[in-house]
Formats: C-alpha cells, sequence, structure tokens
C-alpha cells in the first residue's frame, strides 16, 4: 500500500502510472494499493474541467485527470518495482525527466524504513538553458544526444557537469543513465510505501 501526501503549501495533482491521478490540497493524503512495478509524482498548476480533462504546467498526463500514461517533462519521478527479485521491492527517485518539485520516498514498515529525499532548491539555481515554467529539464529531454542520454554506449557514458549539478543538490537520486546503483534501494516485498510532495 502507498501513502501520497502534499505537504507543500500549494494544491498539487497527484499522479501514479498505473493508478490515476487525484487533487491533493496541504496536508491531504491520497491511499492507493499498487502492484507490479510504476512511477508516481505530482503535477503543477493544473486546470481540469468537471469531465476530467485539462492541463497542467509540469508533470501533465496527455491532459487528463487520471493519469493512464507517463508524464511529460520535467517532474520529479517517484519509482517503484514490486516482488521483483526473492521477494523484494527496489524503489528511487529519479531526476531523469528533471524536476518540478521536491520529493520524498521512503518504506513504512517496521521491517523497512529506508529513505530517499530530494530537496534541494534545483529550480530556483537550475541553469538558465535547462529552465522551464513548471521545473528544470534534464539536459538528455533539452538536447536529446548520446552525451546525456547514453543511448549507444551506455558503459562509456559518464555523469556531466548537468548531472552534477542535480547530484549535489540531491546526492541520492538517479541524474543519468549510468548514474550509481545504489541511488536504488530493497525492501521486503509487503512493505508499505509513502511518497511525500515538499518534505
Amino acid at each position: 500500500a502507498f501513502e501520497i501526501q502534499n505537504n507543500c503549501i500549494y494544491t498539487v495533482w497527484a499522479a501514479a502510472n498505473p493508478g490515476g491521478g487525484k487533487e491533493l490540497h496541504q496536508h491531504q493524503s491520497w491511499h492507493i494499493n499498487l502492484t507490479d512495478a510504476g512511477s508516481i509524482w505530482a503535477r503543477t498548476n493544473c486546470n481540469f474541467s468537471a469531465d476530467g480533462t485539462g492541463n497542467c504546467e509540469s508533470g501533465d498526463c496527455d491532459g487528463v485527470l487520471n493519469c493512464a500514461s507517463d508524464s511529460s517533462p520535467p517532474v520529479t519521478l517517484a519509482e517503484y518495482s514490486l516482488n521483483v527479485s526473492k521477494n523484494f521491492d527496489l524503489f528511487n527517485l529519479s531526476l531523469m525527466n528533471g524536476f518540478n518539485i521536491p520529493m520524498e520516498f521512503k518504506g513504512t514498515s517496521s521491517m523497512c524504513t529506508q529513505v530517499i529525499k530530494c530537496a534541494g532548491d534545483i529550480n530556483g539555481l537550475c541553469p538558465n538553458e535547462l529552465r522551464h515554467p513548471g521545473g528544470c529539464n534534464n539536459p538528455c529531454t533539452l538536447f536529446k544526444n548520446d552525451q546525456f542520454c547514453c543511448n549507444v554506449d551506455r558503459r562509456s557514458c559518464g555523469a556531466t557537469a548537468y548531472s552534477k549539478f542535480f547530484k549535489n543538490l540531491c546526492p541520492n537520486v538517479y541524474t543519468y543513465p549510468m548514474d550509481d546503483p545504489a541511488s536504488t534501494l530493497a525492501c521486503p516485498t509487503g512493505t508499505g510505501y509513502k511518497v511525500v510532495f515538499c518534505p
């Protein structure tokens, strides 16, 4: 079971694929049962009509409240794979699609209390060329070249000044495709999880 909580001083529209979406005012939570693998993120400055269509400045998923697709960047992503090998879950925070809001992802069971947090002022310090109205883009999204996306030879693909910018502010998150495997945490299957926006 996942609890998704909004600690931001503003309203966010939580999103999960699979899982849908929900408007969350400050201090509100969304409890959702998820299986297999997927991602969770926050959408900002959204405007939805009564029929659930509309758009968001960041994190939009094809213009609907109930997401059934991945988000458009820039967006901070909480990613998980449940019951993968030897009854373990894997989870991480990724800035591979950029950053829109600070986030924390943690196990909440007594058997697993691991925490990943990304609370640096990435939007405030974002290099000008990566700036976006809703956040800070990952250079791969923007420049789409192998230096940042590591599409051709993953082994020779290394950290860049941009990935180091993200890593300095959020040391435990994925910043480019070959980033440190230590950025992925494992918990026993059956662990409960909490994702906090603006921890």
